[in-house]
């Protein structure tokens, strides 16, 4: 597995993050229809669409068999996976991972290091925990620019109300964007306040 054991240091606090770390994530593999006993598949993590990374799995009844190799040494590496479920509201029922470090039940495993494990385990955090009030702000307000259908970031103005919903939920969506909105701005303009006075002195 190309990579594995090299994730990146976040250039604030020195604490790697999540992005760093190449991803399993159980709900991918479930939604493709990979998580059938006795089948074997592969996935590759890609970056500006060159594969960085790539792993064979092999499902068992209630575990699976990872298999990669570590780019420094060649070595392959084979990591047994226990898989849980816990049954859905409406029927049904969820999977999970079982972290091999710690037992934890979780949705994402982290190839930080030798083997794959949690993210407590890795002691990974997560992107947004650097970011400030207004970048907190413009993402969550993304995010609603997303169900709306406009243009992603916030400088790219609003776009029209998309078609079949209802004025109602528009009009909340796009007040609570407009909220958040007005909150990164305002942190931008204290920040460049901030800066203004430091190259003034």
């Amino acid at each position: 597995m190309g990579g594995l054991g090299s994730g990146r240091r976040s250039s604030y606090s020195g604490k790697p993050q999540t992005g760093d770390a190449m991803p399993l994530d159980i709900r991918h593999i479930t939604r493709k229809g990979l998580l059938v006993p006795g089948f074997s598949f592969s996935l590759q993590w890609m970056t500006n669409d060159r594969q960085v990374a790539g792993i064979s799995i092999r499902v068992d009844v209630q575990s699976m068999m990872l298999s990669y190799r570590i780019k420094s040494s060649g070595e392959v590496v084979k990591q047994s996976v226990q898989l849980q479920t816990s049954p859905c509201h409406l029927g049904g029922h969820r999977h999970w991972f079982t972290c091999p470090q710690c037992g934890k039940r979780v949705a994402v495993l982290y190839a930080q290091g030798r083997y794959f494990g949690c993210r407590q385990c890795g002691g990974l955090g997560y992107a947004t925990q650097n970011e400030g009030e207004g970048d907190r702000a413009s993402t969550r307000a993304d995010k609603i620019r997303r169900r709306l259908g406009w243009k992603a970031g916030i400088l790219n103005g609003d776009g029209s109300k998309p078609k079949g919903m209802h004025w109602k939920t528009y009009l909340r969506l796009k007040s609570h964007h407009d909220a958040l909105a007005q909150r990164s701005f305002h942190d931008i303009g204290r920040r460049l306040g901030f800066l203004h006075k430091l190259l003034a002195r």
